[in-house]
């Protein structure tokens, strides 16, 4: 369980959306600080479920809030920048814990559903599989070019396309089907998402040039 969590901590960059948006609404004066609290957070969240294991979720989390201000506080006098109030790290860190603790109740549920009925858990991982396949295609393609969605909505298509039929094969091979109809509502959510997908991940990497 330890070990999960430490992957799933790993992977927090990519749930950071509130503090970004946070940081982009204040003054340019705290950019600095409010980088430095983005990046140490994920660190900090490592090293209390190094000590505390799973129950790390369940601890008040005062001693984070304190060790990323203490961190960030000193990183911004020693290079001359101004330093956010410490509610602004406690908002951000909580926001986090929200997430994890998200994280962590649908890894359970998941695990739950491989034991109850494994057949309709690997359907649904195939599903999951061309969803986040799409959305990561598109944000590979976002970071690295200026092509409009229309260009990297069809370049996902044509990266995803694998894992499009393996959706078909695994429900076929359990004698089951996915619709047509279902494929066309899963493809238009992401196309739904996809401008919102491009404009955040040309603003991660703007801020990351910033910094």
């Amino acid at each position: 369980m330890k070990h999960l969590l430490l992957v799933t901590v790993a992977g927090l960059a990519s749930f950071l959306t509130l503090a970004h948006q946070q940081a982009n609404a204040a003054s340019d004066e705290l950019d600095y600080f409010h980088g430095c609290v983005n990046q140490e957070i994920p660190a900090a969240l490592r090293r209390s479920v190094m000590t505390y294991g799973a129950d790390f979720l369940n601890r008040d989390h005062t001693d984070i809030d304190n060790s990323v201000f203490a961190i960030c506080k000193q990183r911004s006098i020693d290079s001359s920048h101004r330093i956010d109030e410490p509610p602004y790290v406690h908002k951000t860190i909580e926001a986090q814990f929200k997430q994890m603790q998200k994280i962590a109740e649908m890894t359970k549920q998941l695990q739950q559903q491989w034991k109850d009925d494994p057949e309709k858990a690997l359907e649904d991982q195939a599903v999951r599989t061309y969803s986040m396949c799409l959305e990561g295609s598109a944000r590979a393609r976002s970071r690295t070019s200026n092509d409009p969605p229309e260009v990297i909505e069809q370049a996902s298509f044509a990266a995803c396309a694998k894992n499009r039929q393996i959706v078909f094969d695994t429900f076929h091979s359990h004698t089951n089907s996915f619709s047509p109809e279902a494929m066309t509502a899963l493809e238009q959510e992401f196309q739904r998402k996809l401008p919102q997908i491009i404009v955040k991940t040309r603003d991660d990497v703007r801020q990351a040039a910033h910094q």
